[in-house]
């Protein structure tokens, strides 16, 4: 799809180009941030930069699947219709920031982190939605004063960011820029996300294969929790089918993303449905309390 955008947009663009760092996008749900970082990895690109995104967004990532903080570079005009490479992911474990925020912090820190190894003279940080309310001013508070952006994007509907952006506003190490939104924003229903999201993990594991991991040679973080928000003890919790998880290296890099099948108590080995290959690199598997039945259900049904 064609990016129309409002003149307005252009005005960071020629910054971007000429002073470059890092850049952070602020907006609500359905405000265009994914719209607006396209523009902008297009267009820098085809001025001649290196252009590196961090997508932040864990509830409708656009580069990797939910739960999931993507990282990936362009150097020239972007297909978005394609997968140009796999992205580089951080699980979160949640589709939502809310109770994860030292974790979601982390994971964004990392990846912006990994952009000056790859050559990216713009860092882009494109973030949730999640912006009202103390939980969402504090979130977007804390990302801001530990990236150290150049650059504060913001998209409004009206005034909704200026509690977050009045905290900035007279610090003269962050330029600001207040951005109409694009014509071809559309509201999304709840029910779209959802949908979204179920097409974004099938997509992710469609070309995954059933894996066994020892328990006695991994080491287990996280935690899963019941609706009453209980914790779960391990052995129940690595019982659960359908249980999504984070499968780690010895760097605690997230190799991949995997679904429990089974859980052998007896064996102490675990059935895994996961993407990845060479199951001998995980060193650390990662709970979280996402289910995704109905991936497992069909998967296991053919």
């Amino acid at each position: 799809m064609e990016i129309i955008p409002p003149n307005e947009w252009y005005a960071p663009l020629d910054v971007l180009e000429k002073e470059k760092g890092i850049t952070i996008l602020l907006g609500a749900t359905d405000t265009g941030k994914s719209t607006l970082a396209k523009f902008l990895i297009f267009n820098l690109c085809q001025r001649g930069l290196k252009v590196a995104l961090v997508d932040a967004d864990i509830g409708q990532s656009f580069i990797g699947p939910p739960t999931t903080i993507g990282f990936s570079v362009f150097k020239s005009d972007p297909d978005w219709e394609v997968v140009l490479s796999p992205p580089k992911i951080f699980f979160v474990g949640s589709t939502t920031p809310e109770g994860y925020f030292p974790l979601h912090l982390k994971g964004v820190k990392r990846m912006v982190e990994k952009a000056p190894s790859y050559g990216a003279e713009v860092i882009i940080v494109d973030t949730t939605g999640f912006i009202l309310g103390d939980a969402g001013k504090e979130l977007k508070r804390r990302k801001i004063d530990l990236l150290s952006p150049r650059f504060i994007l913001a998209l409004q509907k009206s005034d909704e960011i200026e509690p977050i952006l009045n905290l900035y506003q007279e610090n003269p190490l962050y330029k600001i820029f207040r951005l109409p939104l694009s014509e071809q924003v559309r509201l999304r229903s709840m029910e779209e996300r959802r949908v979204n999201r179920i097409n974004k993990f099938r997509d992710y594991f469609k070309h995954s294969v059933t894996q066994e991991l020892a328990i006695e040679d991994v080491q287990i973080e996280g935690e899963v929790l019941d609706p009453n928000g209980e914790t779960l003890p391990l052995d129940w919790s690595l019982q659960i089918n359908g249980l999504l998880i984070g499968l780690k290296d010895s760097n605690d890099e997230t190799l991949a993303l995997g679904v429990i099948r089974n859980h052998f108590g007896e064996k102490k080995v675990v059935r895994v449905f996961t993407p990845l290959r060479d199951i001998q690199e995980v060193k650390t598997i990662q709970l979280s309390s996402q289910k995704i039945i109905l991936l497992y259900e069909d998967e296991s049904n053919e």
